[in-house]
């Protein structure tokens, strides 16, 4: 029998698999959303920034939800026992959403150093209350200081170069599962720890952004069409 332990870990990670799978445009407007608006570009470029930013996040979300999957399959393995030809399957799948958001990303920060940005809004984010918003909305401290780090000097360029960054990190890491899962080996858990705090943190750095975007550009909807 399962001990109560258990049965909440596994609830809880089959309920963001649910979540990730089946709200994928609503999650897909978290990450970096409104991050175009910083641009003065035109109706073409604005639509194209628009489109790298949100399948650069359905994309990574995707690969979130597979990681979730392999972790519970890992989980549930000391009762079920392992098949490394599912896993294998899972965790390809998940690299493969991860080399698409990290392509989305690469896109995103070619077009963003090649649009000047819209100077109202970087205004904006230059006189930003970032201490009372993360006050007030509880927000994790250091994940939301990395966000400040960038938007408080006006940095968006360098938050899309930051996520480009992170997807690549995250793929190191999958590679390294991939490696042990291809020979047969249970995958180290110190591994399966590291990758889900970068999936988590990566995560809740670009909702904090989208979440400054928003509340600056929601003050201003005239700045962003």
């Amino acid at each position: 029998m399962i001990n109560k332990k258990k049965q909440i870990i596994l609830k809880t990670i089959i309920g963001l698999i649910i979540l990730l799978l089946f709200n994928y445009n609503s999650f897909s407007r978290i990450i970096a959303n409104r991050g175009d608006c910083t641009f003065d570009n035109g109706d073409e470029k604005g639509f194209s920034m628009n489109y790298y930013i949100t399948e650069g996040a359905g994309y990574f979300l995707n690969s979130y939800s597979d990681m979730l999957l392999f972790l519970n399959k890992v989980e549930m393995s000391e009762l079920n026992g392992i098949d490394y030809k599912e896993l294998r399957t899972i965790i390809y799948k998940s690299i493969e959403n991860m080399e698409k958001a990290k392509d989305a990303y690469y896109s995103l920060k070619q077009l963003a150093e090649g649009t000047p940005y819209n100077q109202s809004v970087i205004n904006l984010l230059l006189t930003f209350d970032y201490d009372g918003f993360q006050n007030e909305r509880g927000l994790n401290s250091d994940i939301f200081k990395d966000v400040e780090e960038f938007l408080g000097k006006g940095d968006v360029r360098g938050l899309f170069c930051q996520l480009l960054s992170d997807t690549d990190e995250i793929l190191f890491k999958l590679y390294s599962i991939k490696v042990m899962v291809d020979a047969d080996v249970f995958p180290e858990l110190s591994k399966l720890w590291r990758v889900n705090h970068a999936y988590s943190e990566t995560m809740l750095f670009g909702q904090f952004a989208a979440e400054v975007f928003y509340e600056v550009t929601g003050t201003t909807k005239n700045e962003c069409n």
